[in-house]
């Protein structure tokens, strides 16, 4: 598959915006979605709709078929983990906050966490809830000039009190692919867990849950090809055996007495009421489509557009691109930056009218626009349907979107 071939695999890239052919580069936020990932969705609602695990009728049993053989696909995804250890849910924030409500049970007053600052806000408002209903203490694992997370600050805000660490595996704001491995090694060293946001990071490159060794992993179908309203929780089984659920209701539970209800094993014990029948199938050909590429072909091309932008938006006078790792190769091809003398909203609507869908102002990440003493940052966010053609058109249009409003 070349990728014009890919290209022709998301009908949303045929459109015109303002009579220009669409550029869309807002991918970070949510990416496009792919035939196979419709028709599986049009297939389940259509023939396959019934409610899960419950029901013995013909349709039913299918329904669960399709929702289960997905959770194994997702192991497979992950690096071959249990299945039992996928918890579905409506996205990484779901996720995020389910683990901040079930795992935060276990925790005593004076505990410590500690979050990156470069994290999003779905992976700072939940632990700042927790701190507050039990009295835990948050630290902050900060960023260097560079975007860079300053990892020997790890010696320092680990306590025997820390309980867990959570950072995203790639800021959504840097596009920095951060040391996970590292970090996890030195956090179980101290008796630590970690809790990666992977909603950047599966989209960009193999996630292998063993090799990484984190006790949490989450991310968003929608940010992969899928559906909206579909998240993955792994969690390691032990951990999840002992949290208490998160939502109770139907499908979650063993027996309901007025004196003694008991709960479902895992994973169903977190996946309370009806799921998403129709959306969660339809991650099984987003991950399909996401593993074919992985092929060296879309890396290549990738690895260009990268270079192209940070040699190209490094020449713009007064433009200060946030998110410069020493080695290039920890870069995805996501691109934040300020302009001096443009509003960053007032690009985004210029470019807007050239056909170009970009992504303007704090990107839920408002302590990290105070980090660097900005008000907010335009971000590109390129995908591998995206060609080095738009990314040039895209510097172009940016220079004369600058000039405009200079």
């Amino acid at each position: 598959m070349n990728i014009q071939e890919l290209r022709n695999q998301f009908p949303q890239l045929d459109q015109k915006v303002y009579g220009k052919p669409l550029v869309y580069l807002d991918n970070a936020a949510t990416s496009l979605r792919p035939i196979s990932v419709i028709e599986k969705w049009d297939e389940i609602s259509s023939s396959k709709t019934a409610n899960l695990h419950r029901a013995v009728h013909h349709i039913a049993n299918l329904a669960t078929e399709e929702f289960e053989s997905t959770r194994a696909c997702v192991a497979d995804f992950l690096g071959g983990v249990d299945a039992s250890e996928i918890v579905f849910t409506s996205g990484t924030t779901m996720s995020i906050n389910l683990v901040a409500s079930s795992f935060g049970e276990l925790l005593s007053e004076g505990d410590e966490i500690i979050i990156a600052e470069s994290e999003h806000h779905s992976n700072i408002v939940p632990w700042q809830l927790l701190a507050a209903r039990k009295g835990l203490k948050i630290n902050v694992l900060p960023v260097d000039d560079d975007g860079e997370l300053i990892i020997e600050r790890l010696e320092d805000l680990i306590t025997p009190k820390t309980r867990l660490c959570c950072v995203a595996q790639v800021s959504n704001v840097l596009g920095i692919i951060n040391p996970i491995e590292e970090i996890v090694n030195y956090c179980h060293s101290k008796g630590c867990l970690v809790l990666v946001d992977g909603a950047q990071g599966v989209v960009h490159s193999a996630v292998n849950i063993p090799e990484m060794g984190c006790d949490f992993y989450a991310f968003s179908a929608h940010k992969i090809y899928g559906a909206t309203g579909v998240g993955v929780l792994y969690g390691r089984k032990e951990l999840l055996e002992k949290m208490p659920p998160y939502m109770g209701g139907g499908e979650m539970i063993g027996e309901v007495k007025w004196d003694n209800t008991t709960y479902a094993a895992v994973p169903h014990k977190f996946e309370a009421g009806t799921q998403n029948i129709s959306g969660v199938p339809a991650l099984k050909p987003a991950l399909e489509l996401a593993q074919s590429l992985r092929d060296p072909y879309f890396a290549d091309l990738q690895e260009e557009i990268i270079a192209y932008l940070n040699a190209e938006l490094s020449n713009i006078q007064g433009l200060t691109l946030y998110g410069n790792p020493a080695d290039p190769s920890r870069k995805i091809p996501l691109f934040s930056f300020a302009v001096e003398g443009a509003h960053h909203e007032d690009l985004a609507l210029i470019l807007d009218k050239m056909g170009i869908a970009v992504r303007s102002g704090q990107m839920c990440a408002e302590p990290l626009m105070d980090r660097f003493g900005v008000s907010g940052m335009l971000r590109a966010s390129f995908a591998p349907y995206n060609t080095l053609e738009e990314a040039k058109y895209f510097v172009e249009s940016l220079h004369k979107a600058i000039k405009m409003l200079r």
